[in-house]
């Protein structure tokens, strides 16, 4: 039976969290649509053991071959089987349960945020990454002229079909905001609900800060280019 809907994590030695998460979100997922879900995850070359704790928890495990949070989209995407693709980080930072909100509201959008920064919604992190994830949205919300405030949230609810086609550049954490401008410029609709984002539960995140700044700098020009109607090259 082709599912209804496909959750795909990224994961990076996330074998601890996702012994915890896997079977709440299974629970959800079942409550949701039955049978009609698959559960990917995109495995990015661990030393632990989330490949057999996928795999055992009932996941489907891909590895992912380009590199970056943007090359292990683009693996989920390939192997997405569901008309609705949600999208949620291994750490236990995206609460399961909220899946029930964006599932109920789909059919009001093609792309829906799980949003930190519109009325209602929170973001539980450090002060320093809140200012520069603040700021960061700020700037590309503005400058790109997306009506938007957190188009850096990685817990969304797409149209399968949507994402699925999109010839995305970007490799690292940029490329969320490349989908949006994507979707933006095709006349797909968008919309944020409010949510609060808990800190990591275990681990270490592998978002580098110095790498993550430059891929963004070099991201806003080629998003600016997109977003304005002009040839984009990767």
């Amino acid at each position: 039976m082709k599912p209804l809907l496909s959750a795909i994590i990224p994961a990076l030695n996330e074998a601890e969290n996702l012994a915890v998460l896997l079977p709440v979100l299974g629970r959800q997922l079942q409550q949701l649509v039955g049978e009609q879900y698959e559960v990917i995850v995109v495995e990015g070359a661990s030393t632990d053991a989330t490949d057999e704790v996928a795999r055992n928890l009932g996941a489907q495990v891909v590895h992912q071959i380009e590199r970056g949070y943007g090359g292990a989209l683009l693996a989920g995407f390939a192997a997405a089987q569901g008309d609705w693709i949600v999208t949620l980080d291994a750490d236990l930072s995206h609460e399961p349960g909220f899946i029930a909100d964006l599932w109920a509201a789909r059919e009001t959008a093609d792309v829906l945020i799980a949003s930190r920064y519109v009325k209602g919604g929170r973001a539980e992190m450090p002060l320093y990454r809140l200012v520069l994830s603040r700021i960061l949205n700020v700037v590309f919300t503005l400058g790109l002229s997306l009506p938007l405030k957190d188009i850096s949230s990685g817990f969304r609810l797409y149209r399968g079909e949507v994402v699925k086609t999109m010839p995305l550049v970007g490799r690292d954490f940029d490329v969320l905001e490349e989908i949006l401008v994507r979707a933006s410029v095709t006349g797909k609709k968008i919309k944020e609900m409010p949510f609060t984002y808990k800190p990591r539960v275990t681990g270490h995140s592998h978002a580098k800060l110095a790498r993550f700044a430059i891929a963004y700098i070099k991201t806003f020009w080629r998003l600016w280019k997109l977003r304005h109607g002009q040839s984009v090259q990767r």
